[in-house]
């Protein structure tokens, strides 16, 4: 019985760790909702700022048609505007522009940590920049047995892209935002990863 708990416990585990969201629970691969709509429905509306945002630049059509999207939660974007003294969203909009998220949309579908590599690998987002998409293995050790799992990651690249021994001397280095929820697909077609909530955002 103590072997079958031990077991039990692990799985659940790494369950939640692949596909934990923020709403307190895992994910469901798929959804019948756009991926506007399925932010939107949150439980705990995370997404509420997102889509406010969202909605000032006129962007619902182009994160239903995008073909990933890295979603930010609002715990990141109150950070930021924390971190700035930024107190009013009317005062954030005067500092950002439509590619604040656009940069985390991305024509090439099916991102997630399974088609993933351990090496960045670069593409174009929709605020014309290039950015990467990796994975990098982390071990938890549970009931004294430890259990490796990937998570995703969306990479800011700043210079020059950083390889997997990091920057080239003199460039500066890459920013890597961790997702906390991946490989939700959407009925619009789009894969949904949620970065984490204390994601690192920045005003382009």
């Amino acid at each position: 019985m103590r072997y079958l708990l031990i077991i039990s416990i692990a799985l659940l585990a790494l369950s939640c760790n692949k596909n934990y969201l923020t709403d307190g629970g895992t994910s469901k691969a798929n959804t019948s909702l756009s991926t506007y709509d399925y932010l939107a429905g949150n439980t705990y509306h995370y997404f509420d700022t997102v889509l406010l945002i969202a909605d000032h630049f006129g962007l619902k059509d182009s994160m239903n048609m995008s073909g990933t999207f890295f979603a930010p939660t609002d715990f990141s974007i109150n950070a930021l505007m924390n971190t700035l003294n930024i107190t009013t969203l009317d005062s954030l909009y005067n500092h950002i522009t439509s590619k604040f998220l656009t940069q985390y949309m991305l024509s090439q579908k099916g991102l997630n940590v399974t088609t993933a590599t351990v090496a960045p690998e670069a593409f174009p987002n929709w605020a014309d920049t290039i950015c990467a998409v990796k994975k990098t293995a982390f071990t938890e050790t549970v009931a004294n047995s430890a259990f490796n799992y990937y998570i995703l990651q969306y990479v800011k690249i700043n210079g020059q892209m950083d390889g997997v021994n990091g920057p080239v001397a003199g460039d500066p280095a890459d920013v890597v935002l961790n997702c906390q929820t991946e490989g939700i697909q959407t009925s619009t077609g789009t894969t949904l990863n949620v970065l984490a909530n204390n994601a690192s955002l920045a005003i382009r």
